[in-house]
């Protein structure tokens, strides 16, 4: 059982004012506290006595406390930020705010951000309306803006500090060494720039944005591994370390299609471009490999793309015996026979003769990346009369997700294969991209250590939303004393074109964390919703 609470107060002054009819000034001023809560209860249950008294308070021979968990957290945010424009042609905008975190250590807990951002409307010039251009092009405005942003994202709720956790050794109590904190971990810090234009066309009926972007990330929070002779749980420790940057360009459309008459259309697309690169970590530029679930999948690498995959390459299925090519880091091809004796299980595909066994550390590459370099939406909006139609897509590409579900498919033991199992390798001459099955094999399949054929494209166009309604006509309405009602029909992801084999290219069993994005290990797609209903207003 999970019970989850957050508490918020926030207090903000603003204020406006006009000035000679030309100066426009705002200023706002505001604080927000945030508390947050995790209560988590559970227990695991073995033998029961009565198996029609199986609720927990039954009789069990063991009951061992599991999933319990109870943390909290506190956010303490002091913000402002003033405008100002004249005429309502330049702009001008400043904004700082300070940032407490409670995981943070005394020392670290607090964070400065500020930023600034200009802007011009050419086309309130004069010299713009009186152009040629003007006739055509209905709003220019040129943008640019700077910013240093704070994040505490994805960081546990005591992640600086360090824990012993009761336990037992058979019947006896003990303590065992649960984290290890670190005191000097603060705010990962992203200083944004940005530069744009907006415009219109056709008093506005299409109109839109053009923009680059770049935005540098000091003091990435990361997990780095440590020695497992240190004894560090889980051999690794959180700490800021490195740097990284993500540049790239946005563009948006809007267009009112069909604006006049009964029938009308409106549609919006925008495409943004991301290139990511890592561009420091410690002072000797250290690999980072990033374990996730089961294996270790991803490497943060300077010069790279942040989790990048490090994968051995493998070659398919030697169609002479059914075995699993794989590639050492020189490219040499080598085979594996888990039917074979221990010390000769690996052999060299040109002679037969036994080598040793390829491995992550010394044979695997970069590959990727596994960030998206492009993403987007397409929107439409038809209305006719009471009845509208609305339809989101979703798009996203460039990038690689290492399906580790498909290592679980494969595996030759006693549990559920794929489908694609049955055109598995079976005699001499046979083509496929299944090996032979031998029980126990889990490295052909690449369970024990990540394969590149387990690496697929991750591009995916996503029907993300798709509602119609009806509205009552006014007249109804207003016999009836209503302002507003509506019936309707919705349905949320309810197709996903893609090539990937998995259940769904978008999702990732670290959450997409920093150093270990686009992996998809026995994770649950995103949920089809359909749903149906009214508004009312009165």
């Amino acid at each position: 059982m999970n019970r989850y609470s957050r508490k918020s107060i926030q207090n903000v002054l603003d204020y406006n004012i006009t000035l000679a009819e030309e100066h426009n000034l705002s200023a706002l001023l505001g604080s927000e506290r945030q508390y947050s809560k995790i209560d988590a209860w559970g227990a695991t249950r073995k033998t029961v006595s009565d198996p029609f008294f199986n609720e927990y308070q039954g009789g069990f021979s063991t009951a061992v406390p599991a999933g319990n968990l109870l943390v909290e957290n506190y956010l303490e945010s002091y913000f402002g930020r003033i405008n100002y424009d004249y005429n309502r042609k330049y702009y001008l905008s400043v904004n700082a705010r300070r940032d407490g975190y409670s995981a943070f250590a005394p020392g670290n807990k607090w964070g400065n951000f500020y930023g600034g951002s200009l802007g011009w409307t050419v086309s309130e010039e004069n010299f713009f309306k009186n152009s040629a251009i003007g006739e055509v092009v209905s709003q220019f405005k040129l943008r640019a803006s700077y910013g240093v942003v704070g994040n505490n994202q994805g960081i546990a709720s005591y992640a600086s500090s360090s824990f012993y956790d009761a336990g037992l050794n058979g019947t006896n109590p003990t303590l065992f060494y649960a984290q290890a904190g670190n005191k000097n971990l603060t705010w990962e810090t992203s200083k944004k720039t940005d530069f744009g234009l907006n415009f219109g066309l056709f008093n506005d009926r299409i109109t839109g944005e053009l923009g680059y972007y770049k935005n540098n990330i000091d003091g990435l929070i990361l997990s780095v591994p440590q020695a497992t002779s240190t004894g560090i749980p889980n051999s690794s420790i959180l700490t800021n370390i490195g740097s990284m940057n993500n540049k790239g360009y946005e563009v948006t459309l809007n267009a009112k299609i069909l604006s006049e008459g009964a029938f009308k259309w409106n549609a919006s697309v925008n495409v943004t471009t991301q290139k990511n690169v890592v561009t420091a970590l410690d002072e000797n530029n250290s690999d980072i490999i990033v374990a996730t679930s089961l294996e270790k999948t991803n490497i943060i690498r300077v010069g790279e793309s942040i989790g990048n995959f490090f994968i051995v390459q493998t070659g398919g299925v030697n169609p002479a015996n059914g075995r699993r090519i794989f590639y050492y880091g020189d490219g040499t091809a080598v085979q594996y026979d888990h039917s074979a004796p221990v010390a000769s299980r690996w052999t060299k595909v040109s002679d037969g003769s036994v080598t040793r066994a390829a491995n992550q550390a010394v044979d695997a590459k970069v590959s990727g990346p596994a960030l998206p370099t492009y993403f987007g939406g397409l929107s439409n909006t038809f209305m006719y009369k009471g009845f509208d139609l609305s339809a989101s897509l979703y798009f996203s590409g460039g990038n690689y997700v290492y399906n580790g579900t498909k290592a679980g498919l494969h595996d030759m033991r006693v549990w559920n294969n794929s489908a694609d199992v049955m055109s598995r390798w079976k005699n001499p001459g046979d083509v496929s991209a299944i090996p032979r099955i031998v029980f126990g094999d889990n490295i052909s399949n690449g369970s024990s250590m990540p394969i590149s054929a387990n690496l697929e494209k991750g591009d995916f166009v996503k029907v993300r939303n798709i509602a119609f309604g009806y509205s009552l006509p006014k007249d109804l309405l207003e016999r009836m004393k209503l302002t507003n009602l509506r019936f309707y029909v919705s349905a949320q992801n309810p197709f996903t074109f893609t090539n990937y084999s998995g259940f769904d290219p978008e999702i990732s069993t670290n959450g997409n964390s920093n150093g270990s994005p686009s992996v998809d290990r026995n994770s649950a797609p995103m949920a089809r919703t359909f749903s149906f209903g009214l508004n009312l207003s009165l």
